[in-house]
């Protein structure tokens, strides 16, 4: 059976890493081509997209979108993993801490920011992958990265345990949050619960849990269109007779595309489509499209970025 291509918006229970996601679609689906464009902690749950088969290729694209959260921190302990799964390092009482001091604490998370890597996370150094040197007692100082918080706001207050909505950039550390507070607090504080809602243009309210697609017996019904993996870049249309130049990679002329199905400027990522809105291609088009009349049927209108080839017009 070929690979199917598309994407699925996946509900990821706790207890379960990303990968373990990937293994259980894999067997659904029977197939190996099948990524995610970003990692959840095993006890973190929430939206997870998943690519299939053709969409594996646009997958670091897309795992740079924007994430939110909604997360819990308790304060009074820190842990050596900054979550709930690690051992406990510092415990203090945490006192009388007001709303109010909180709300003016956050003013210092937003934004770009500086925050602590974990020492039990994924991360990488000289080849090496810090949770196992952390898990095997290796002493590293595991650095500083910066990120971006775009929206940091409570939505409980229950001292010495407060709810979060956290909007943020790939690859910040939500459990670093809640361990840098802590410490400035100064009485310790680890991320207690976390629950992806968005990514990039999708929702967890998009989603189905693997439960449901795992039982299902017709998965079809949970595969979105590659397509839309991009939602928000521009669709072209490439005429039928120039189908194999797109995928043969050859330069994109004025005369490949159909006229009048896009009105946006230079210098956009767009996605090529076929008649069947199949994706041929992701190109970065050069011209302004509203110039087209005035351009010839050789001109070259932009470059690929990747070949996609969804319609496999071309054998694997």
């Amino acid at each position: 059976m070929p690979d199917r291509n598309g994407i699925m918006l996946v509900d990821k229970p706790a207890g379960m890493t990303s990968h373990d996601v990937v293994n259980y679609l894999r067997r659904k689906l029977d197939t190996r081509r099948i990524g995610h464009t970003g990692i959840l902690d095993p006890n973190a749950t929430g939206l997870l997209v998943m690519l299939l088969g053709r969409g594996t290729l646009l997958s670091s694209l897309l795992i740079g979108m924007t994430k939110r959260y909604a997360a819990r921190f308790e304060f009074g302990m820190a842990t050596d993993t900054y979550d709930a799964d690690g051992q406990v390092v510092t415990q203090s009482d945490p006192g009388d801490f007001s709303r109010d001091k909180f709300e003016a604490l956050l003013n210092d998370y937003r934004g770009e920011i500086e925050q602590n890597i974990p020492p039990f996370s994924a991360a990488k150094r000289n080849g090496k992958t810090f949770h196992k040197l952390a898990r095997k007692g290796k002493s590293f100082n595991p650095g500083i990265k910066v990120v971006e918080v775009t929206g940091l706001k409570v939505i409980d207050y229950a001292w010495p345990e407060v709810a979060l909505d956290i909007s943020c950039s790939s690859g910040t550390y939500i459990r670093s949050l809640a361990h840098q507070m802590g410490a400035v607090i100064g009485c310790g504080g680890y991320l207690k619960a976390l629950r992806r809602l968005e990514v990039g243009a999708f929702r967890l309210s998009e989603a189905s849990t693997l439960e449901e697609i795992i039982k299902s017996s017709s998965i079809e019904q949970y595969i979105r269109p590659l397509k839309e993996a991009l939602p928000n870049c521009p669709m072209l249309r490439i005429k039928e007779e120039y189908l194999g130049a797109v995928i043969g990679g050859r330069p994109l002329a004025k005369k490949y595309f159909t006229e009048g199905d896009y009105g946006g400027g230079g210098g956009e990522l767009s996605l090529l489509l076929d008649e069947d809105e199949k994706v041929l291609a992701l190109a970065q088009l050069n011209m302004n499209w509203r110039s087209l009349e005035k351009l010839g049927p050789t001109q070259i209108m932009g470059t690929y970025v990747r070949v996609i080839d969804e319609g496999h017009l071309r054998a694997d």
